[in-house]
């Protein structure tokens, strides 16, 4: 379908899944270097005519305004109520990647952090325990194309951590930084989850 050229709907959420699907549309259709800025708006040449630069500058902003409208046909109202603000397809682009990245990167370390807890319950069998795990894989699966990026995500959330303290059931101890004192426990850290000393919980 010319007008919805994706099947993927953006709500939100499913950014990475759209993100992928439109970068490969969009390089098939040699129009991703308007999306990443690399193919600007013409500037008129000295030895042009006028009528040569408006014949150019008109197929680039039909290019560029078709991606806009691609764009508004896949996502749902509450996304693309913004894209009237844009009159660059790069500028909603960019809005896009600023909006939903971090977001989807949070829900990365989420799924990264359910796993590491997850543990079989007593009476639960080996199937749903496994059951379990690969629905949580699945989910990870999904958002694969920003694995490179979740060392940024830890080093994000954990400079979050002290903002968002009482928001999560997650906990993630953390070693103290200052030398053990062994004559001296008082002035050792507790932790306020375990009781135990030496170390520090934060919850985010």
């Amino acid at each position: 379908d010319p007008a919805q050229p994706i099947t993927i709907i953006l709500d939100g959420p499913n950014y990475l899944r759209w993100y992928s699907a439109m970068t490969s549309f969009l390089k098939g259709r040699k129009l991703w270097r308007i999306v990443t800025g690399d193919n600007p708006a013409p500037v008129k040449r000295p030895d042009e005519t006028d009528d040569s630069f408006a014949d150019r500058l008109e197929d680039w902003d039909s290019a560029n305004h078709r991606i806009l409208t691609w764009f508004t046909n896949i996502s749902v109202p509450s996304v693309n109520m913004h894209f009237s603000h844009f009159d660059l397809a790069k500028e909603a682009w960019d809005f896009l990647a600023s909006q939903y990245t971090s977001a989807d990167l949070a829900h990365q370390y989420q799924l990264v952090s359910t796993l590491n807890w997850l543990r079989q319950e007593s009476g639960q069998s080996i199937d749903e325990f496994h059951s379990q795990m690969s629905y949580y894989w699945g989910l990870l699966a999904v958002s694969e194309p920003k694995w490179h990026s979740l060392s940024e995500l830890i080093s994000e959330e954990t400079r979050r951590l002290s903002i968002t303290s009482q928001q999560s059931p997650f906990i993630i101890a953390a070693t103290s930084s200052a030398p053990p004192h062994r004559s001296d426990n008082s002035r050792r850290p507790r932790c306020t989850h375990c009781h135990r000393i030496g170390h520090t919980v934060k919850t985010y």
